[in-house]
């Protein structure tokens, strides 16, 4: 049966009349949640629905998401944004918070904008979206939202092989077992995908693999996960020129052939539960280690890039009737180094500002404490309160491991003032955030509620934004960005109508953004309103029709670094992201979904004089249960070839560029399922 107003992401049976308080949000705390005692937006799709929609790349799924405004670039890369503009910069990817059950996919500090991609979405796994700031529950970095990956519970379904093939020698082979020996519950997935890339030089090879064990003990219950990720992919960079997306051919090649990206991955977790009725208590211990080494081809000289880090951590709580507290802790060992081998190619500045060599080497020590309680109080029958408050410190001990200054590796002076690059002493920062957040639920009727928040979301100055300097910056005097929020939803259900609407307006200070002289400051504020809305309908047995959307409005206030831009809409901020889906139970085997996306017309840059006229997709796909065991599924993404931009931008030094679009592209799966 198709989940209730939180899931809305997959299609099944028909819908039944069902209370709202069916739905469960893991990640809404420690436990598991319904939603009736959730004061805020959340939004699930399934593993159902992912197995239904079989997505190469997060992006494909999250459009089913309202409010999410992700940017899929190529290969598994992307841009995040979740009731906000595309993120980009250095520390863009601590504005949404990347998740494995409940455990962020990176170190507080050490984001990466490309995460997700060693998110196990292709092994079982479900989605849940949390959107506005959830720092009272992740601290750091949960600051418009979160995106929390679910590793597959424990079904008993047996084994499953699934095939994948698609044009540009596209193939993907994924198995699972999800079985019982005697009282360990076990599951093994794993996954290879290969891709040749729809453009030139940009294919990749990906494994992934998924091994989850539980056993229950005495009073206790222990749930441990591996998770393991590799990634080697060719990277391809913008295409330059005015509305150059347009053109067929040119869309397919590459100026950069030479890009890559290669991602190694390990975690570890194993959550402990015990308790009983008054008392309940979790603790999950997890370790990480993350290896990345990349070219910036969008940077001249095209440097390397390498930067990994390994972290201990630990998440602790306690359920004692209305109170929940508890505190984590994590502790971080990080390095990057960056090196450029060929002579900088371009104008005599750049030749003699942008040395052969080391341009940065430095080791970063992080501590994270963050303790935290959350109370949920019933005021009436009708009325519930929930408060919550988060404390987090994070203190970074940054070492140069080379030179410090403008000098290049053998400590000569640069050209022109002195290198682009800069190495700021060693030394040692802190950070502290109080995050509080207040929320009321009202039950109309055990099928419709209100519910409302106010909430402060922050994330802390990550280690890039503070040692990675440039030109006559030697050191940089950031705080944390925070974000103040508002809002006020619906959700409900009425004979075959199922909805969950929210409206939010939020104000973001103390952005960190790189200003004209190419410094690293903290200034500047941007303020957004608007509104969200998911609705599915069962139209009758066999017909089905489901619709996300958003409207929002995201301006810029004061920031001088940018200069007279206050009043002006943001940059890569659709006014309009929506999608809506079709589907058709022709018979109890045979099923077809038609899927409408639309993307509004957005500004690239922020004095608001260019722009991206947007784009409308349609999407096809069916699926046939020919026997109980096997299933044979297709698509055809883009049905009518339509010439777009995954994401539009403008530079001043390259005016216009895009991730071009792929054209049609048809998909076929095959599926064998040997229950247990």
């Amino acid at each position: 049966m198709l989940a209730s107003v939180a899931s809305f992401g997959g299609f099944a049976e028909p819908l039944e009349n069902d209370d709202i308080d069916e739905v469960v949000v893991v990640s809404a705390n420690r436990y598991q949640t319904p939603l009736t005692e959730l004061p805020g937006s959340a939004q699930q799709l399934d593993a159902d629905s992912l197995a239904a929609l079989n997505p190469q790349h997060i992006q494909q799924a999250l459009v089913q998401v309202a409010g999410a405004t992700f940017a899929r670039g190529d290969g598994v890369e992307y841009l995040p944004g979740l009731r906000s503009p595309v993120q980009t910069g250095p520390g863009a990817c601590g504005s949404v918070l990347s998740a494995v059950d409940g455990i962020p996919l990176r170190a507080a500090g050490f984001c990466n904008i490309n995460e997700l991609f060693e998110a196990p979405i292709e092994l079982g796994a479900s989605i849940e979206v949390l959107s506005g700031p959830w720092s009272t529950i992740y601290g750091s970095n949960a600051l418009t939202g979160v995106v929390n990956v679910l590793t597959p519970d424990f079904a008993e379904r047996g084994s499953q092989l699934s095939v994948t093939l698609s044009d540009n020698a596209y193939h993907q082979l994924t198995g699972l077992y999800d079985g019982q020996t005697g009282e360990h519950d076990i599951i093994a997935a794993a996954s290879i995908s290969h891709d040749d890339g729809y453009r030139d030089s940009s294919g990749y090879n990906q494994q992934k693999l998924l091994l989850k064990h539980g056993i229950t003990l005495d009073s206790f219950r222990v749930i441990s996960t591996l998770n393991v990720s590799r990634l080697d992919q060719q990277t391809a960079a913008y295409l330059v020129g005015k509305d150059s997306y347009k053109d067929k051919e040119l869309s397919k090649t590459n100026p950069a052939p030479e890009a890559y990206r290669k991602a190694h991955s390990i975690r570890f977790s194993s959550r402990i539960d015990g308790g009983n009725d008054d008392l309940r208590w979790q603790i999950t211990p997890y370790a990480r280690y993350v290896d990345m080494e990349f070219l910036q081809h969008f940077l001249p000289g095209t440097p390397v890039e390498e930067n990994h880090h390994t972290s201990l951590g630990v998440q602790t709580s306690w359920l004692w009737h209305w109170l929940e507290a508890g505190v984590d802790l994590e502790y971080t060992q990080g390095s990057l180094l960056q090196f450029q081998e060929k002579p900088t190619q371009g104008s005599d500045f750049l030749e003699a500002t942008i040395p052969v060599g080391k341009h940065y080497d430095y080791k970063v020590d992080a501590t994270l404490v963050s303790p935290f309680a959350q109370v949920t109080v019933p005021l009436t029958e009708q009325l519930t309160m929930t408060l919550a408050a988060r404390v987090d410190y994070q203190h970074y001990d940054y070492q140069n491991q080379m030179n410090s200054g403008r000098v290049d590796e053998q400590g000569m002076p640069c050209g022109f003032g002195g290198c682009r690059y800069n190495r700021p002493e060693s030394s040692r920062d802190s950070f502290s955030a109080f995050s509080p957040k207040a929320g009321l639920i009202y039950q109309l009727t055990p099928n419709h509620q209100l519910f409302s928040n106010v909430s402060r979301g922050h994330r802390a100055p990550q280690a890039t934004e503070l040692y990675r300097l440039q030109r006559a910056q030697n050191k940089t005097d950031l705080s944390n960005e925070t974000l103040d929020s508002a809002e006020l939803g619906w959700r409900g259900n009425h004979n075959a109508w199922r909805w969950q609407a929210a409206a939010y307006w939020m104000k973001r200070d103390n952005l960190i953004l790189r200003d004209s002289d190419f410094f690293t400051v903290t200034g500047g504020t941007t303020n957004h309103k608007g509104i969200e809305a998911k609705l599915v309908a069962q139209l009758s047995n066999h017909w089905q029709w489901q619709f996300n959307g958003s409207y929002a409005i995201h301006r810029y206030g004061d920031v001088p670094q940018l200069g007279d831009v206050k009043g002006n809409r943001v940059d890569s901020a659709p006014a309009f992201n929506g999608s809506s889906q079709l589907r058709w139970q022709l018979t109890e085997a045979l099923n077809a979904t038609a899927e409408w996306l639309y993307v509004d017309e957005y500004y690239t840059d922020a004095a608001n004089m260019h722009q991206y006229d947007g784009h409308q997709l349609v999407n096809l796909r069916g699926q046939w249960q020919m026997t109980e065991a096997f299933i044979i599924s297709a698509k055809v993404d883009n049905l009518l070839d339509t010439r777009y931009a995954e994401r539009a931008d403008y530079s001043n030094f390259s005016g216009d560029r895009y991730f071009p679009g792929r054209g049609r592209t048809a998909y076929l799966e095959f599926n064998y399922r040997m229950p247990m």
